[in-house]
């Protein structure tokens, strides 16, 4: 496990190749409250000399969508609005507390996932600081329910990598 501070490159020519040159490592972009979820996506919007956006002063994850989604939705970058679209690979925005979440789907949206001896929905997430991992816990994956959903940033270089 390596811990990176700054931007830097890392290879995302497919959603897996990202996954396999990320997972387990850490990254703190912003140089602010350590490894968190927000560094982790700013990360791949880096990849392509964009950056991800929160809102002006300052935010959480979940103001990426609520206050800049089409700051945010520049190519290779969609906006996709239907929690049943998301796809492998998507980046998903949760709200929620005071930061939200924001991670990449590591699975197609399903219907249903049962969780112990719950129906409850949720998907496996690609992520940093994720959901009772505590701060700055490196990449990792977990599930996260879905009830917080507000929207997907789709990476369309990576279409079809499901």
């Amino acid at each position: 496990m390596a811990h990176y501070q700054g931007y830097i490159y890392v290879p995302h020519g497919s959603y897996q190749e990202w996954r396999d040159n990320t997972l387990g490592n850490g990254y703190d972009v912003d140089y602010f409250a350590s490894e968190q979820c927000y560094d982790f996506c700013a990360l791949l919007y880096y990849q392509y000399g964009l950056r991800l956006v929160t809102k002006a002063g300052g935010g959480g994850a979940q103001d990426c969508w609520i206050y800049s989604r089409q700051v945010n939705s520049q190519t290779p970058f969609i906006s996709v609005f239907r929690v049943q679209d998301i796809k492998r690979g998507d980046i998903v925005v949760f709200g929620g507390g005071t930061w939200g979440h924001i991670a990449f789907a590591d699975q197609d949206y399903s219907q249903r996932t049962y969780n112990f001896g719950k129906q409850r929905y949720e998907i496996n997430c690609l992520g940093q600081n994720q959901v009772g991992n505590g701060s700055g816990y490196p990449v990792t994956v977990t599930p996260i329910g879905l009830d917080g959903f507000l929207g997907i940033f789709r990476n369309t270089y990576w279409q079809g990598d499901t």
